[in-house]
């Protein structure tokens, strides 16, 4: 090959030696990338999954938070939880990574929640770095302290006006409070009561012996009384025999022949028939006809004496006016007199509820109408399965709850009530209304859907109806918790039928439980509508609990109630509530087991918390 020809090769064949390493190296970095590329995919899905990982986490904690939140406020109950401020924060002993506060809190909530109180929470849940934040609202129901308010409840607790007649005897408590959201009229006679306070006028005739009147309103007091203080926001008038001790009104005051140790009065003062006053303040006006003050008197206006009464000693700021003759008024002028005196101020007065659906989840025996069959629901009672039986009788087997709506000793499990005879059923029922007579039933909350009237026999029960409820003939009724563990857990007539709510396995004392508290509870919401709510104890009772009007209360015959009673005025029945005849409220030696709380009957409402919505934020 000449030279000539190599020199014209040799660029080309450098060329290719060039293209191959630069092929090399562009193949190299390609696959490198790829490499690296590969390496950075699975980091990040390695990154990726620990996220994933940690927001489930933070999640599962959220939801953690949210059940403890719920459990936080099954403890509290509604009263409490109406205790709880928006921006309040929440802490959770022994749970890491959550956190909670408060955002809104709304009681008595009617629309969304039963009237417990509604409450929403922000809930984080952190973990890895990762939070879930949760928004969540529940419903607290129920109460899981004290009673609203603490210290007792007021023995009678009215919603309305209240007519008093015949005679109240009220045993056992000193300190007994009757509670009227009202007027009260009365002629009858009072005895054993601390304090009677209305947010209406109180009319009282007849031999009373109270320790203090409260009224809003005005105080009209007749016959032979003796209080010991009578304050009135409007004005005071007493005649007859009525004695008083001390007596303040804002308004103006008269009295006839009575006697009262210390009067005073912002307004007008009116003494006539030889009324005899220790002590007298008046921010008006005094008129005195042939009365008497054995004290001292000091009258911001005029004194005037018509006839010929007397004034030890005093002063009046404007004129005296009296007989030339008579010189018993010792009293000297002081322009500009003032009197240091507070003006009565009202209290404050809880209006009683009552809601017969809110026990009908918690009740041991819930009666209802389906056709021409009675259903009972059974809930908690040892020997019978919880569900909802047929009642059934036939010939000597009467009441006895069955799987179907005929008789059989295989499909009948229990029999629930003892009739006056095996021939005789307890129960009656006719046009809504439900009648229980006969000689005991088993044991435990009895709740029944329309009217109810028990008649003769000794019950061990709590009756609640969502209508009205009367007695009639000798009734003896022990609500459950006040009936005690022999009666209840250990019952002879009904051995095995035992309510479990109330009697634990292997404990030998009764478990009170809130409804059991209750011995006649009636009337109930249907939609926004409330019916039923009236409570007749008219016949011959005798009475071991609460009675919970929802809307009024009439009592007559010879009645005793060893418990509390009130009434809601929540529904129509026309009328006033009444205590009439001889009626006794007696609350001595109350047992242990029967604690009534509030006359509300929230309080007495088991506890709940449910969730109702939640989201993600």
């Amino acid at each position: 090959m000449s030279s000539t020809l190599r020199n014209k090769m040799a660029p080309r064949g450098l060329q290719r030696g060039i293209s191959s390493v630069l092929f090399m190296l562009l193949s190299g970095l390609s696959l490198g990338a790829m490499v690296f590329g590969a390496i950075y995919y699975v980091r990040g899905l390695q990154s990726q999954s620990v996220t994933v990982h940690a927001l489930t986490q933070a999640q599962l904690k959220a939801w953690n938070g949210v059940e403890a939140v719920r459990q936080y406020l099954f403890q509290l109950g509604a009263a409490d939880a109406a205790k709880l401020s928006p921006n309040q924060a929440v802490t959770f002993a022994g749970l890491s990574g959550i956190s909670a506060s408060v955002v809104d809190v709304v009681a008595a909530d009617s629309s969304n929640c039963g009237g417990g109180t509604r409450v929403g929470f922000n809930i984080t849940g952190s973990s890895g770095g990762a939070n879930a934040l949760l928004a969540a609202t529940f419903c607290a129901k129920g109460n899981g302290g004290a009673p609203s308010g603490g210290g007792k409840p007021a023995a009678v607790n009215i919603k309305g006006n209240l007519d008093l007649g015949g005679k109240l005897d009220v045993l056992g408590d000193p300190n007994t409070k009757v509670v009227v959201d009202g007027k009260v009229t009365g002629s009858g006679s009072l005895s054993g009561i601390n304090n009677l306070y209305a947010t209406g006028d109180i009319t009282l005739g007849g031999g009373n012996n109270l320790d203090v009147l409260f009224s809003e309103g005005s105080i009209n007091l007749s016959g032979s009384g003796i209080y010991s203080s009578v304050q009135a926001m409007k004005n005071v008038t007493l005649s007859g025999g009525v004695g008083v001790g001390s007596l303040t009104a804002n308004g103006t005051v008269t009295i006839e022949s009575n006697t009262v140790t210390d009067l005073t009065a912002l307004g007008n003062v009116t003494m006539n028939s030889a009324a005899k006053v220790v002590n007298l303040k008046s921010g008006g006006n005094v008129l005195g006809n042939n009365s008497q003050i054995s004290g001292q008197a000091l009258v911001v206006g005029n004194y005037e004496e018509r006839s010929n009464g007397s004034v030890a000693s005093g002063k009046y700021g404007g004129s005296l006016i009296s007989p030339a003759w008579n010189t018993q008024i010792n009293m000297s002028r002081q322009a500009g007199l003032t009197l240091n005196v507070t003006p009565l101020t009202a209290g404050t007065v809880s209006s009683p509820k009552f809601d017969a659906y809110a026990y009908k989840s918690i009740a041991n025996y819930v009666f209802e109408r389906v056709g021409s069959d009675t259903k009972v629901t059974v809930n908690n009672v040892n020997s019978i399965s919880n569900g909802t039986y047929f009642l059934v009788g036939n010939g000597g087997n009467q009441d006895y709850l069955c799987t179907s709506n005929s008789f059989s000793a295989a499909s009948c499990p229990a029999k629930i009530c003892a009739g006056y005879s095996d021939y005789n059923s307890c129960f009656s029922y006719s046009n809504g209304k439900w009648t229980v007579a006969g000689t005991t039933m088993a044991p435990g909350v009895a709740w029944f859907k329309g009217d109810l009237e028990t008649a003769s026999g000794t019950y061990y029960n709590s009756w609640i109806a969502t209508g009205n409820i009367n007695t009639g003939g000798n009734n003896v009724t022990w609500a459950v918790n006040y009936a005690g563990y022999a009666n209840v857990c250990t019952n002879s007539r009904f051995p095995s039928l035992a309510p479990s709510n109330f009697c634990k396995a292997g404990d030998s004392k009764l478990q009170s439980v809130p409804s059991g508290n209750i011995a006649f509870g009636s009337g109930g919401y249907v939609g926004s509508v409330y019916s039923g709510g009236k409570i007749d104890l008219s016949a011959s009772n005798d009475i071991y609990g609460s009675v919970l009007a929802g809307d009024i209360l009439t009592t007559g015959g010879s009645t005793t109630v060893h418990g509390y009673v009130s009434a809601g005025r929540l529904g129509s029945n026309t009328g006033n509530s009444t205590l009439g005849a001889s009626t006794k409220i007696d609350l001595r030696n109350l047992p242990s087991g029967f604690d009534p709380g509030s006359t509300d009957p929230v309080a007495a409402e088991p506890l709940s918390a449910t969730l109702l919505w939640s989201r993600y934020r």
